[in-house]
């Protein structure tokens, strides 16, 4: 009978392993979305439009995604409008990609550019995490 203690015990230092790599490994990608969040802002800011006033740079907001359920995320954008109530997004916009008139600058595009291979960066602290955890058992 005592085959059978050892083998509950095993199973249940494994399911309780389980439970431990699921949670830290959900912290561990919210970290993970929370720093390329953090380097796509940053990138904004150092390179969006100055302009006479400022108030492109000064109307980037960061708000996490919260209208969807089991998602994490954040939205990154212009708010509001500018004296003459032209939408800020609409002017970067612009800004960005350019008119018959204006010569784009793409900074929004190049920033966006940052989130290449994000989906590696969360596999790789997701691994790293589980191997961790498992590590320390």
């Amino acid at each position: 009978m005592s085959w059978n203690d050892g083998v509950s015990k095993e199973l249940s230092d494994f399911l309780e392993s389980v439970g431990k790599i699921g949670g830290k490994s959900k912290e561990a990608i919210k970290e993970q979305v929370d720093i390329e969040a953090e380097a796509v802002k940053a990138a904004l800011e150092r390179t969006a439009p100055r302009g006479k006033t400022g108030g492109l740079l000064r109307s980037l907001a960061k708000a996490e995604v919260t209208t969807r359920l089991h998602w994490y995320g954040y939205r990154l954008e212009f708010e509001g409008n500018d004296p003459q109530g032209v939408p800020y997004q609409k002017i970067a916009n612009v800004l960005n990609f350019g008119s018959s008139t204006i010569q784009g600058t793409r900074f929004i595009s190049k920033a966006i550019r940052k989130l290449r291979g994000m989906d590696n960066r969360i596999a790789e602290r997701f691994e790293n995490t589980a191997k961790n955890i498992s590590d320390n058992l």
